[in-house]
């Protein structure tokens, strides 16, 4: 089958969702074209690039408008319409980049729309920033949504929080459309790239000086401000200082201010020789990290967390409702505060049932969700 993915920005060296589908896609033996712009986000400018280092096509536009996260880019259509796709997979709706495709009044392929809008898409701080953002979303990306319910044969929300979310924008009229085209989906992890190796534990953790018996706890993330690393940082300092000996690695730090900053920062404490920092390393080193690790924690959404579930470790995550599908008892805890408890929680877990865990997670691996996509898109 024929299948064009169609989003605004795709950056083959980061893998995020659009790369890792038509990833998957093209393992299932799907011929697989990208049709994305020649930009890369500011936020991960400086340690991305665009790599075309893929056993598929992708097409790179040149932006007619792009503002933030948003892009626009004439000949979209075409290109799509030269391609002569079986199936279209919009991926990023407020981006606007799709906008055309929703505009077309012939078409034959089938058109599915991921979303995945969540209580984290719209927490911009300070008031002009908020009020920013929400004119934007009301007189800007509205009608892209609007459209992309109304003319997509079937939606895919990939968290749990997504409905609620975008039904918060749109009449009743498109929250019903839009509950009825939807079948929920998750963001998942590369079966070839994450996965649990013994061998590399074991010389990993040699290389970072952890004996086998101490217990390593890993946030592997692109260290900015908006990840609070600082409260996590606390609290396993302070939790040393009460003896129950906890490694902390640091996995993804730039050569920025900020990231200065925290290494200062972590100067200070009086267990910092127990905190490892590291850079934002390639895929197979972070996997390596995270078969060396025994807990992994996050504070925010994100999809290192299923590359660290993949890697059976034992998750400890915020209790919000865009990660409500991803933890069972056996591979993890919600937190409703960090707190001490949550750190220690990481000692009682962190080498229990790995390999039931590695087993387990296989549902989040994105050549699952791929065969789950085409299932459900009928095509």
């Amino acid at each position: 089958m024929k299948i064009a993915i169609v989003c605004g920005h795709f950056i083959p060296s980061m893998g995020y969702l659009e790369v890792h589908l038509a990833n998957a896609f093209h393992k299932l033996n799907h011929k697989v074209k990208v049709i994305t712009t020649n930009v890369i986000p500011a936020y991960v400018k400086n340690i991305s690039n665009l790599s075309e280092s893929t056993p598929y096509e992708i097409i790179r536009l040149t932006p007619s408008f792009s503002m933030g996260q948003m892009i626009k880019a004439k000949g979209l259509v075409e290109a799509v319409q030269k391609f002569d796709p079986q199936l279209v997979i919009c991926i990023g709706v407020g981006k606007l980049f799709p906008k055309p495709i929703y505009k077309l009044k012939d078409r034959d392929f089938r058109l599915i729309t991921l979303l995945g809008d969540n209580e984290e898409t719209y927490t911009a701080k300070g008031y002009t920033k908020k009020l920013k953002n929400s004119l934007i979303q009301q007189f800007v990306k509205k009608t892209v949504y609007l459209q992309a319910i109304k003319k997509s044969d079937v939606l895919f929300p990939y968290t749990p929080s997504t409905i609620d979310i975008i039904c918060r924008f749109v009449n009743a009229k498109y929250a019903e459309m839009l509950k009825s085209k939807s079948h929920q989906i998750s963001l998942g992890f590369d079966d070839e790239h994450f996965f649990y190796n013994a061998l590399e534990r074991n010389e990993q953790r040699k290389q970072l000086g952890i004996s086998a018996h101490e217990t390593l706890l890993i946030t592997a993330t692109r260290v900015v401000p908006e990840k609070g690393l600082e409260k996590i940082i606390d609290l396993v300092d302070i939790v040393n200082k009460k003896g129950l000996h906890i490694n902390y690695l640091i996995v993804g730090f730039q050569e920025d201010e900020y990231s200065k900053n925290l290494k200062e920062y972590i100067a200070q404490k009086e267990h910092k020789n127990r905190i490892i920092c590291k850079p934002f390393s390639a895929t197979s080193q972070t996997r390596k990290y995270y078969n060396a690790a025994d807990t992994a924690i996050f504070s925010r959404a994100a999809i290192s967390i299923f590359e660290a579930l993949a890697t059976g470790l034992f998750l400890l995550l915020p209790q919000q409702k865009n990660m409500s599908h991803i933890l069972t008892k056996e591979n993890g805890v919600y937190f409703d505060s960090l707190t001490e408890d949550v750190i220690i929680e990481c000692i009682n877990h962190q080498k229990e049932n790995r390999v039931f865990r590695v087993n387990a997670a296989k549902m989040f691996s994105y050549t699952n969700l791929a065969h789950q996509i085409l299932k459900l898109s009928e095509v």
